[in-house]
């Protein structure tokens, strides 16, 4: 089968985008530790006001603007587990949490995020099951 010029040109320039462009970088994912500044941190404490560990937020204007959130136990092995979560006003969240952590959770980051409000939270649970909690959860707020 022959194509036309204008066919084949189009063609080569698909082939071309297809094979050669940039690939996306990643939106969000789970890292050590978070890169920017801390903008707002909370404690995070058990229903009898306990405190537990503390609920940090981040932000870098790199990538389009990144937010970050870490929480950090102050249980030590005595802690049942971590949450770190974030949330994001156009709808993307993410989250780390697992009850193998013992002294923190996170950095759970989302980046292209410069100009959209946030809320977060930090988890600790005790080693008796008890769930400590701190962070934004109520209104949307740090708006990068």
């Amino acid at each position: 089968m022959r194509l036309t010029r204008p066919v084949a040109a189009v063609m080569a320039a698909i082939c071309t985008t297809v094979l050669f462009a940039a690939p996306a970088s990643a939106a969000e994912g789970i890292s050590p530790s978070c890169s920017g500044a801390i903008v707002a941190q909370a404690p995070v404490k058990l229903p009898n006001g306990t405190q537990v560990g503390r609920v940090e937020l981040w932000y870098s204007s790199a990538n389009g603007g990144t937010n970050c959130v870490i929480t950090r136990s102050s249980l030590g092995s005595s802690t049942g587990g971590i949450g770190a979560y974030l949330w994001l006003q156009d709808g993307r969240s993410i989250y780390d949490a697992s009850a193998s952590y013992n002294s923190y959770a996170g950095g759970a980051w989302i980046s292209n995020a410069a100009g959209i409000c946030v809320k977060y939270k930090g988890e600790v649970v005790n080693a008796s099951g008890a769930v400590g909690t701190g962070g934004r959860t109520g209104s949307w707020g740090n708006c990068g």
